[in-house]
């Protein structure tokens, strides 16, 4: 079984956003950011960091294992749990999202409180801070 945390960051002063995941499993754990193209909407960011968290099982060929998703994003728990999304400029990320949950044989998507979602926020502001680092 792996656990997936996945986080998002904005900043829109900086116009800086990044994504950050925890995984845990049998013989894994890791811990990963990511810069993402920059956006103002933080529930765009959650999405594109949800993605990050589905793609790395298929990404490392563990599409077999069952994978518990973990997100403090209500937007993003409710779309899966409903498989639909409302807001039109969420619907291609979210569309590659559910093509990708579609190839892992087991998952389930849960849904957190930011505070037991510390690790994947941090490595999210990890992301940022790489990115401030870049620009000096």
């Amino acid at each position: 079984m792996l656990k997936i945390y996945s986080d998002a960051a904005v900043s829109p002063k900086e116009q800086l956003t990044g994504t950050g995941l925890i995984i845990v499993g049998r013989d894994v754990y890791k811990q990963l950011s990511f810069p993402l193209p920059f956006t103002e909407d933080n529930h765009l960011a959650e999405l594109q960091a949800f993605k990050f968290a589905v793609d790395w099982p298929i990404s490392n060929d563990r599409k077999e294992e069952w994978v518990i998703f973990h997100t403090d994003s209500q937007l993003v728990a409710d779309s899966i749990e409903k498989n639909y999304i409302k807001n039109e400029k969420y619907k291609a990320v979210f569309q590659s999202i559910i093509v990708s949950l579609n190839s892992l044989s087991f998952y389930e998507v849960k849904r957190i409180p930011e505070k037991e979602n510390k690790g994947a926020d941090n490595m999210a502001k990890q992301a940022l801070a790489k990115q401030r680092k870049g620009r000096k």
